[in-house]
């Protein structure tokens, strides 16, 4: 990678992390605190505000998944995986590397998307059975609607889009993320460990 694409990578990512300019105050995390043990896991991502960025883009992903990993030194190993464009289009994985910044409560977390950039996650919806979640950014710029179940029931899908309006976002922008896992052969919620690269970095 040159210098000037570098550089203009960094650009794009400083505008990601940045606040969207928004009149509404950071979005808050959930009032109770979450046990990242029964956080951990596969999700199945129902829903999202896509990503378009040089080296990322989740717009046309099918059969979605976050698998969260406790590391020893207590930061969490993201990994997202998903086909796309259809059910059988190319497999993606991605690494990123998150570490918790609010320690009482353990639902926010700095993400590093490539060193030195971060960005700031946040659980904002989490049932009592860890059964479905909403992570969010700060600013109302992105969102992810995950179960860990393939499937969702459409009257819960639609509840879960009435609190994202009620929390200040434009639920238009939200992708409906097709998942059929029967359709795609030989697929996982994770296809194994992601080779190196500038998404799984230190800091």
């Amino acid at each position: 990678m040159s210098f000037i694409d570098l550089t203009r990578l960094t650009a794009v990512l400083l505008l990601i992390a940045a606040p969207a300019g928004s009149e509404l105050p950071p979005l808050p995390a959930i009032d109770g605190k979450v046990d990242l043990e029964r956080y951990a896991g596969d999700w199945y991502v129902h829903g999202n505000i896509p990503i378009r960025i040089p080296f990322f883009s989740d717009a046309e992903a099918f059969n979605y998944t976050e698998s969260y990993e406790l590391q020893a030194d207590g930061s969490v190993r993201l990994t997202c995986a998903f086909r796309v464009g259809g059910f059988e289009g190319k497999n993606r994985t991605f690494s990123f590397k998150g570490k918790v910044s609010d320690k009482e409560t353990f639902a926010t977390w700095k993400v590093s998307l490539m060193w030195p950039i971060k960005a700031s996650y946040r659980i904002i919806y989490l049932d009592e059975n860890y059964k479905t979640s909403i992570v969010a950014t700060a600013d109302r710029r992105y969102a992810w609607i995950m179960s860990r179940d393939t499937s969702i029931d459409d009257a819960l899908y639609d509840e879960l889009l009435a609190f994202l309006a009620g929390a200040g976002y434009e639920t238009e922008k939200i992708r409906r993320v097709p998942q059929n896992w029967a359709a795609s052969q030989g697929q996982t919620a994770w296809q194994g460990k992601p080779k190196p690269s500038i998404y799984d970095q230190n800091g």
